[in-house]
């Protein structure tokens, strides 16, 4: 795939097209395709993975997956059979031959739009975490307003971390019992998950739900320019 943003809609899309159906991923099968993207999962062996789980469920007859974490087996099946494969050949390289930094699918304008739009949200609220987030956004538009082109995938790694840093300071506000109440409301959506993941795969997981989670308690959105795919 040509762009970096692609991987996430295009494990998206040829989901649906398995599914056949209007159902576009959940959250939390966002931060699924997050944790492939982020263990070099290559996007052709996460699709090759999904079409071997649709063809297991057709052969045995049973119900249509509803969610991308059914086809999380065969994914990292196929990720075995690529790495053995690719074995005496530089990973990394093929990794970054397939999902390139480009800047292709948003112009500037688009972006900096996107990016003024986090910034008057992060004002629109009191306290110093948020201001200190809507500095770093800040500066981040002043960047991409000085370039000719930017890197957006280097840009969408600074938004991150933005919603990270924010996400943190203010789980750290939050009352005990509320933080209590959030976590066991994330374990128990996340409960099939934790048989079929490790344990560091599913600690990210469940650590990078719980931030989504604290950012839409303050309506805030998720820090990542796939929001202007509308996807997120």
């Amino acid at each position: 795939m040509k762009n970096y943003f692609n991987y996430f809609t295009e494990v998206e899309e040829h989901f649906v097209r398995k599914r056949g159906k209007n159902l576009w991923v959940s959250p939390l099968d966002w931060c699924l395709i997050e944790l492939w993207r982020g263990n070099g999962i290559p996007l052709h062996v996460v699709l090759r993975g999904i079409d071997r789980s649709f063809e297991s469920v057709q052969k045995r007859q049973k119900k249509t997956p509803r969610t991308l974490f059914y086809c999380h087996p065969a994914i990292v099946e196929a990720f075995e059979e690529y790495n053995q494969a690719m074995l005496g050949a530089s990973n990394e390289k093929a990794w970054r031959q397939e999902v390139p930094g480009s800047s292709g699918d948003f112009s500037k304008e688009a972006v900096l739009d996107y990016l003024r739009q986090l910034e008057n949200g992060l004002k629109a609220h009191q306290g110093e975490v948020f201001g200190r987030a809507a500095e770093r956004v800040l500066a981040l538009k002043s960047e991409v307003s000085s370039r000719p082109k930017g890197d957006y995938q280097e840009l969408d790694r600074d938004l991150a971390d933005i919603g990270v840093m924010l996400a943190e300071s203010l789980q750290q506000e939050m009352g005990a019992e509320e933080v209590k109440e959030l976590q066991a409301e994330v374990k128990k959506e996340m409960k099939i998950y934790r048989k079929r993941l490790s344990k560091e795969m599913y600690k990210r997981l469940e650590t990078n739900y719980v931030d989504r989670k604290i950012l839409a308690l303050h309506d805030l959105p998720e820090f990542s320019l796939l929001a202007l795919a509308g996807r997120l």
